[in-house]
């Protein structure tokens, strides 16, 4: 009866990957770049930015302070057609939700300016994720192949949100022990 459950709680700690069943790494010397790197090799050879976001685009295109963040580090694609973005930022003790804020802002930005994108529905797809002090922005992976991009179907949506899983898992595995 015992092995049962031990069994049963084994089972529901490997389905649910993001539960309370993983214990909370330590990250006090984790910087953004080491984010930044997980992202990079969690998404393989469908990571696109291959170029550091300087000072310049961190403050135009997101809104951020250099002066509300302890940490940051972004890289984007080179062409300036592709959308791929991922910005890594410890914030300023207590300034999370602000520089989340700020996020939701620039995704709102890209959204609006879209039209220099060949893929919308990827970058309605970005994703804000926040641990603690640290706040992560996205819009990474592979772009839909298939019928009728951008217009929203089924199979393009299921197909986005499993390149946003990438990044969650990566998320949570930077931040948690499995």
């Amino acid at each position: 009866m015992v092995k049962k459950i031990v069994s049963a709680l084994l089972i529901v700690c490997m389905l649910l990957p993001l539960s309370a069943c993983s214990k909370k790494r330590n990250v006090e010397n984790l910087s953004c770049e080491d984010i930044v790197a997980a992202f990079r090799k969690a998404y393989g050879s469908s990571y696109e930015p291959n170029v550091a976001i300087s000072d310049e685009l961190i403050n135009s295109e997101f809104g951020l302070n250099i002066s509300e963040m302890e940490d940051y580090y972004g890289e984007m694609p080179q062409i300036g057609l592709r959308c791929d973005r991922i910005v890594a930022v410890k914030a300023s003790r207590g300034l999370a939700d602000k520089v989340a804020k700020r996020f939701e802002e620039a995704k709102k930005g890209f959204l609006k300016n879209n039209m220099e994108y060949s893929n919308s529905m990827k970058v309605s797809a970005a994703l804000i994720l926040t641990e603690g002090d640290f706040v992560c922005f996205y819009m990474l992976g592979d772009d839909y192949g298939g019928e009728n991009i951008g217009e929203g179907s089924a199979e393009e949506t299921a197909f986005y949100k499993a390149q946003q899983q990438i990044g969650e898992e990566c998320w949570h595995n930077i931040f948690y022990e499995k």
